[in-house]
This record gives C-alpha cells, structure tokens and sequence, in this order.
C-alpha cells in the first residue's frame, strides 16, 4: 500500500484532538469510509506526507479552534496556552503562527531528531498504537490493494481507541519529560531566546529548538 501519516494532537491531562490521516489519492477509497468518525477524518493529498498545506489546514482548523475552546471552557479566557511540535519543514509557515501568537498561544518545537525521546506522542500514544497494529493486524490473504485497506479498517478503530485512552496520553508526557510525575506544571520555563525570522538571504526558516511565537 501507499504511504499514508496520522496527524494527531493530544493534551497534558489526558484529551486527545480529532486525529487526521493523510492518504494519496484524489479519491476516498470505499474501504476506508468505515472510518471517518467525528475523532477521525480523511484527508486527501497528493503523497501521503504532511507538508505546508495540510498542516497549515491542520493547525487552523483543528488545533487553534480546539485550544481555544478548551481555554474558555476550563482557564481563564486568556491564559496563555504552550503547544509543542517537533521540527519538520511543514511547520515553517510565519503567517499561521502570527494567528498563534495573537491568540496567546506560545509555541515551541523541538530540537531536530530528538522527538523519540522528547516528544510525548512518540513517547507514548504512536508506540502503542504500533504495537495494537502489530499484534492485531492480518494479512489478507489476496494480495490486492483493496484487500489490504479492509484489514488496516479492520484493525484500525480499536488500535487508536487504545493509544488515545487518557491514561496513555498522561503518562506520554511524563515520559517524555514534559510533565513532572505528580505535579501539575508543565514546562514552567520556556527558552530564554526565540527565533522568529526568514534570513534574507535563503527561504528557510529557523525553528529548530525554538520558541517561535514570542
């Protein structure tokens, strides 16, 4: 089968943001339909991979709205809020994080190649949803395309239910360093020196290891 990525956010105290998938296609398979649920959709591009557009589609229909939400719901309605990313190229887009920072939301990515150890989804919520896919999934026995998009639907469902249960998604940023065990800040200190530019010299854009929205 084609590559397809699971875009997915989650939350210090257990809540988990409706997860995306990326699939390459320009039409829906009929096989996946059965997973399109309020807390799962299906978005098609051209490769599979998260790139500027998906995540700029991402980032201001899903994360903004549901942080924003949450804030008015359970804070103060401007406490500030943090969000943490690791470091790929998609996110190198200034315009949607100005929205950010003028919705009081700080963002910080992590240092390139660090997300096994520092960030909490890989920490947590993507290693046991690996494993539920692992010892649960069957291959069918046709070696057919659609064949093998029914047994991933098949397994699917119960795999993300299992990986996004609040418990995981705690002990996700416990382990990954974020959240102390038994306390209730969550990184009190953000870095002393942001990053906020495109050189003139070069499009590319310095977010490595960074507080991008100060």
């Amino acid at each position: 089968m084609p590559n397809a990525t699971l875009v997915a956010g989650i939350a210090a105290d257990g809540f988990s943001l409706p997860s995306v998938v990326l699939w390459p296609s320009a039409t829906l398979p009929k096989e996946l339909t059965t997973l399109l649920t309020p807390s799962l959709d299906i978005w098609l591009n051209t490769n599979g991979w998260m790139d500027n557009t998906a995540f700029k589609k991402y980032a201001l229909t899903v994360l903004l709205p549901a942080i924003v939400d949450r804030r008015k719901r359970f804070l103060k309605e401007f406490h500030r809020c943090l969000l943490l990313l690791d470091s790929h190229s998609s996110h190198a887009d200034p315009t949607k994080w100005r929205q950010f920072k003028e919705t009081e939301i700080d963002v910080v990515t992590f240092v390139p190649h660090t997300s096994q150890i520092s960030q909490p989804l890989d920490r947590g919520v993507f290693a046991v949803l690996k494993s539920e896919l692992s010892n649960n999934y069957s291959s069918p026995s046709s070696t057919s395309s659609s064949s093998k998009r029914t047994a991933v639907a098949d397994v699917l469902p119960q795999a993300l239910h299992t990986a996004f249960t609040p418990s995981v998604i705690k002990k996700a940023f416990v382990n990954s360093g974020v959240l102390s065990n038994g306390s209730g800040s969550v990184l009190m200190k953000l870095p002393q020196s942001s990053q906020y530019f495109i050189p003139s010299h070069s499009q590319y854009f310095d977010l490595f290891g960074k507080e991008i929205t100060k």
